[in-house]
């Protein structure tokens, strides 16, 4: 294995460990809100399992959107 090869392993390796940091924020965050219904957080959750582009992607920008209101978390 070249240097450019294992320069881009380890580029990879970084990115999966930081996409599963940020996924598990998520998750914990996710699962800590009380103005969320269960049956809504269910759904949320499986969008982010598995469709975790999309789905993270997603809730980062749309389902974190109420905490902005002036909802105090905890």
């Amino acid at each position: 294995m070249n240097s450019f090869s294992a320069t881009l392993i380890n580029i990879f390796i970084g990115i999966v460990i930081l996409w599963l940091i940020v996924l598990v924020i998520s998750l914990i965050s996710l699962s800590r809100r009380k103005d969320m219904l269960k049956p809504i957080k269910v759904i949320w959750a499986a969008a982010i399992f598995f469709a975790p582009v999309v789905g993270l992607i997603f809730y980062l920008i749309y389902g974190t959107r109420n905490n902005r209101r002036g909802i105090k978390r905890y």
